[in-house]
């Protein structure tokens, strides 16, 4: 009795401390525009706990990074995007929403869409209104 009481608060303390994040892959997200060649998109994405900074991103460029979710299932990236005239926000990875551990995005001039690689363009999403960023509000 004791020795499994033992091994169950091992295993509690690893999942807590994140000492087993290893054992949870890594999610990448990739960001690409269809915006005019012209055009060069700046995004911006953070996490409750990450700064990503500025990123330029250009009809041949994209950008991405890799992270791991957290045990709690409440990994939140939220980004802007920024081009001559235009201002928006979108959260671009939802832990709630997202089941990707690849989310690719490609940015239209009327919103972001998830691409699914078998099917191509899997959903579109609007731009977020100020009020909807994130689950908290921005500050």
């Amino acid at each position: 009795m004791r020795n499994s009481s033992a091994k169950c608060l091992f295993i509690c303390s690893l999942l807590v401390t994140g000492c087993a994040a290893d054992i949870f892959g890594k999610t990448y997200v990739e960001i690409n525009s269809n915006l005019s060649a012209a055009t060069t998109l700046t995004v911006h994405c953070k996490s409750k706990n990450d700064d990503l900074g500025d990123h330029t991103i250009t009809s041949t460029r994209a950008w991405g990074f890799k992270f791991r979710p957290n045990f709690f299932k409440t990994t939140l990236f939220f980004c802007s995007f920024a081009w001559p005239n235009e201002f928006h926000r979108f959260d671009i990875y939802d832990e709630n929403r997202d089941e990707c551990t690849e989310c690719i995005w490609t940015v239209f001039a009327n919103g972001p869409c998830k691409l699914n690689e078998t099917r191509g363009i899997d959903f579109c999403y609007p731009w977020k209104a100020s009020m909807q960023l994130g689950r908290k509000p921005l500050m």
